[in-house]
């Protein structure tokens, strides 16, 4: 057994804090520590591999669909007109972590009214909170009516 120490590993597994906002068996989404935008999202497998070009093909399926679920909610909760979906694959690339990893930053076609916002700074923890309540939210409810709609993939 190789070891090594991960950051995502260590959220992952719940040994060091973030303010996740999904969990499952092959993901954990949570609020990027130095956001670029409102909202901006880490999404990571939960099996460790270095960048997506090196995950598990088994894996890369699951860990997509999820991908979309959150960056849905992410869009709807923000009330964001876009969405920038990111994963930096090498240190040339700006990939920081090495752990795969997916951002998703939402963008508005006018500025937001998020007035405390400073990017790419660590923000207040009531940012953090609050952010994690309407993402979290917004999840629950598109898988709610997914399975009330009878949905075969989960969510549309």
């Amino acid at each position: 057994m190789i070891s090594y120490m991960c950051l995502f590993c260590d959220i992952v597994e719940h040994r060091q804090g973030a303010f996740i906002v999904y969990q499952d068996n092959y993901v954990t989404a949570f609020l990027d520590k130095y956001p670029i935008s409102p909202g901006h999202t880490l999404v990571v497998p939960n099996i460790h591999s270095e960048n997506f070009l090196e995950m598990d093909k088994d894996v890369v399926g699951k860990a997509c669909s999820d991908l979309k679920l959150v960056a849905k909610a992410v869009k709807i909760a923000l009330k964001a007109d876009g969405i920038r979906l990111v994963s930096n694959i090498g240190e040339s690339a700006g990939q920081v972590i090495f752990h795969t990893h997916f951002h998703i930053m939402p963008t508005w076609s006018e500025d937001p009214e998020f007035s405390s916002f400073i990017p790419r700074k660590e923000q207040a923890e009531d940012y953090y909170r609050s952010m994690q309540k309407i993402i979290t939210d917004t999840i629950k409810s598109i898988l709610s009516k997914s399975e009330t709609d009878g949905e075969v993939n989960g969510y549309s």
